[in-house]
């Protein structure tokens, strides 16, 4: 099968969009399948291989909303053209940009293609309205979790579309080995730093945290390249700074960029994992990622992120906004580390044995057969 994917960014940005997409159309390439993708970039450049994945970057496909229509649609046939796929699979393109979706779907119209959708996330926002206008035009939706699945029939995609597929990770990559006893107790939160994303809580736990365990230390990733749609990066990593520097903690966090190919290493050093977003976050594949570590995690009861964490089994599920109570969960576990292992060993187990890359890949595949074989099918006279 030749199958073309589209979304704004792809490595070496991090994120969790960036990172699905990375490890879905590698693992569709190790299966024989052809896997094309046109994502965003500063600079035009020439189709290179990544991971099996054959990757056009395009300053056209690039969070902008003003990229000019006709170099977007004669970009988006010459990428077609060039790689002639069976099934177009984009993610994100239901916001953000108009631009894009209404070309994307012009041109599926013009070429009779079909196209998924992965939705990784819902918005109830005027720009969120304004994209239902294309609600039925996706020939089927991908939501990340059946929180997400729900938000978005409650704004208006039909229900009979939506198909829920949970992220999947590759084991292989994770570590299955628990810290070392006389591990230093390192705090990690893998996502990327912002306030949605739980950064300032996170710094305020560790201050209530080191009361008790003096050498605790926090991790903070994700100040590197992100999808930065609304220019919020730099402001919020400075808030950030400026908490650390009141809560003199300036020795005990280290705020860096983490590259890809880093993260299982990050995840090695840490006892904890801690991804306490306050918005409903749509599902969080890095605190799966810490699951599959052997890492016990601390996630907040928001968005999809309990579909997958349970409750005093695989880590701890915690109210948002609540820095105390996190606080409480980290230095529980560190506090234990029997505990922490018993734990994190569940924690392994059910990321490797629910929630493995092939359970995701065999589910799109048998989606992607049922669209083209409804696609050939003859019409009823």
């Amino acid at each position: 099968m030749r199958i073309a994917m589209l979304h704004w960014a792809f490595a070496p940005v991090v994120g969790g969009v960036e990172t699905h997409l990375e490890e879905l159309g590698a693992s569709l390439a190790r299966r024989g399948h052809a896997v094309h993708a046109l994502v965003g970039s500063d600079d035009d450049e020439e189709p290179r291989e990544h991971r099996g994945i054959d990757v056009q970057r395009s300053r056209l496909l690039r969070l902008d909303p003003d990229v000019p229509r006709e170099e977007l649609k004669t970009a988006l046939r010459r990428f077609l053209d060039r790689t002639k796929p069976d099934v177009l699979h984009a993610h994100n393109m239901h916001y953000f940009s108009e631009r894009h979706a209404d070309v994307l779907l012009e041109v599926k119209r013009e070429r009779q293609l079909p196209v998924v959708l992965t939705a990784h996330n819902a918005w109830r926002d005027r720009l969120g309205r304004n994209f239902l206008r294309h609600a039925d035009t996706w020939d089927r939706i991908i939501a990340v979790s059946r929180y997400l699945a729900e938000a978005l029939a409650e704004i208006g995609y039909p229900s009979e579309k939506i198909q829920v597929m949970h992220h999947g990770i590759d084991p292989a990559r994770w570590t299955n080995s628990p810290p070392l006893p006389d591990a230093p107790p390192i705090i990690f939160h893998p996502a990327r730093l912002s306030l949605d994303k739980g950064s300032l809580l996170v710094v305020q736990a560790l201050a209530l945290v080191r009361r008790h365990i003096p050498d605790a230390r926090l991790l903070l990733a994700g100040t590197g390249r992100i999808v930065d749609f609304e220019s919020r990066q730099a402001k919020e990593v400075e808030a950030v700074r400026e908490e650390i520097a009141r809560l003199d903690l300036g020795s005990a966090v280290e705020l860096r960029a983490i590259p890809w190919d880093e993260i299982p290493q990050a995840f090695a050093k840490s006892r904890v994992v801690v991804y306490p977003s306050r918005f409903d976050e749509p599902f969080g594949i890095a605190a799966l990622e810490g699951m599959a570590s052997a890492r016990p995690v601390v996630v907040t009861a928001v968005g999809g992120m309990p579909e997958f964490v349970r409750d005093g089994l695989d880590g701890f599920v915690i109210r948002p906004d609540d820095p105390q109570e996190l606080a409480d969960r980290i230095a529980l576990l560190l506090g234990n580390p029997m505990l922490a292992r018993r734990l994190g060993a569940a924690a392994r187990h059910r990321a490797v044995h629910r929630f493995h890359v092939r359970q995701m890949v065999e589910a799109v595949l048998t989606l992607y057969e049922s669209m083209l074989t409804r696609r050939l099918m003859p019409a009823r006279i």
